[in-house]
């Protein structure tokens, strides 16, 4: 395969612990994950990146689809030398999890997949056009504010405006170029009938208020078909879990993650 372009990267090394890979969903770069990364440190190797056209990373290849976007990780494994990783991830990002431990279950030791689904239902797909023709005309400027609003509930973004901040400059930082191959990726993949293919321990994580991107009976459906999943259901929190409740997050992933 053709060498794609790089993806630029960050390392929390811990020699002889084994490797956790975090993977970024649509206008999240690197450090979206922060938080767990920091939890996780002391245990184990990190690795965090940004997407293509997210933060510091170059452009998408042409006509960039799902397998180009999941190939472009694993040359980055490939290039840092990681033989094997958990992984997690969050909406797309935990798309291309299940998709990692589906195709590669040599290389993926365990997975947590956090509010998503293995294909984007028919009517969200038109949601997901909408946006690509909205961050087309209005900008990603206009699209962030637009996006971290349904993100996060108004009595969350006053209780930690830090947060939404956080948000809100992450994906204004996305290039609009990143931003439509990402999105044109999450409509075009499908992979539900490969799920009972999955044989690494799996944890799904979904919450309780996210009605769009996993909602909890979509994750419920996926743990059924997954043979070695299991559900954990964040309560009162939505479709942004790591950031909404960070601490019960951080725990299911260090214990899932530290088990024998």
């Amino acid at each position: 395969m053709q060498a794609l372009p790089s993806l630029n990267y960050t390392l929390i090394d811990q020699p002889d612990r084994p490797w956790v890979t975090f993977i970024p969903g649509i206008g999240n770069d690197a450090t979206f994950w922060q938080s767990q990364a920091d939890a996780l440190a002391h245990d184990f190797r990190i690795l965090m990146f940004d997407p293509w056209g997210h933060g510091s990373s170059p452009p998408p290849p042409p006509e960039c689809g799902f397998d180009d976007i999941w190939h472009g990780v694993v040359q980055l494994w490939d290039q840092l030398g990681i033989e094997r990783s958990s992984v997690v991830g969050l909406g797309f990002g935990g798309s291309l999890g299940l998709r990692f431990a589906i195709d590669l279950p040599s290389r993926v030791d365990r997975v947590i997949a956090c509010c998503c689904r293995p294909r984007q239902p028919d009517e969200r797909r038109g949601f997901w056009r909408a946006r690509q023709a909205a961050a087309s005309a209005q900008g990603m400027e206009v699209l962030a504010d637009a996006t971290v609003d349904r993100w996060l509930s108004t009595e969350f973004r006053k209780q930690h405006p830090e947060v939404d901040k956080q948000l809100r400059d992450m994906m204004k930082r996305t290039t609009l170029e990143g931003y439509l191959a990402a999105v044109g990726a999450f409509i075009e993949m499908d992979f539900t009938s490969r799920l009972p293919e999955l044989t690494a321990p799996t944890l799904l994580l979904a919450a309780e208020h996210d009605h769009g991107g996993g909602p909890v009976p979509a994750m419920r459906e996926m743990a059924e078909q997954i043979p070695h999943a299991t559900l954990n259901v964040i309560p009162g929190s939505g479709h942004i879990c790591n950031h909404e409740a960070p601490d019960i997050v951080n725990t299911l992933i260090h214990d899932f993650l530290s088990k024998p």
